[in-house]
């Protein structure tokens, strides 16, 4: 994969990641999620930019997994990807509501969210996806 190419592939999915993210958790389901608002950090926290940081290396790094692992432009492939990208993240969500002392009320919506949008992400990259020598 060319440095071109993975520059391009992590600016496209950490837009639609976080797109999907705040229409679902900040904007559908707003309501069910600001059960734990008292938890969250305010926008204008200094520590907030390193959400933004936390994002972009995970995004970079979903992406490398696909581009080292997968490797393939099947729209079936990349969601099957995105899938168990998306169950990682919903055991991490578990593993975090579970662990802290929080309304669990919000879990299996995120859990749902995680994994539509694990699908859609791995459907783009398979989009995304181009062999070695195509010229990309």
């Amino acid at each position: 994969m060319s440095i071109g190419r993975f520059v391009l592939s992590v600016s496209v999915l950490f837009i639609i990641y976080l797109a999907l993210y705040v229409m679902s958790m900040g904007v559908i389901f707003a309501d069910i999620f600001t059960a734990n608002a008292d938890i969250i950090r305010s926008p204008g926290d200094r520590l907030m930019p390193f959400q933004m940081l936390g994002h972009l290396l995970q995004t970079s790094v979903v992406v490398l997994l696909f581009n080292l692992f997968v490797a393939s432009s099947s729209i079936k492939v990349g969601a099957r990807f995105g899938l168990l990208i998306g169950c990682f993240l919903a055991a991490t969500h578990l593993s975090v509501y579970t662990g802290l002392d929080v309304d669990i009320s919000p879990l299996p919506y995120a859990i749902v969210i995680h994994l539509f949008i694990g699908a859609v992400v791995g459907m783009v990259l398979a989009k995304l996806y181009k062999p070695q020598g195509d010229g990309a």
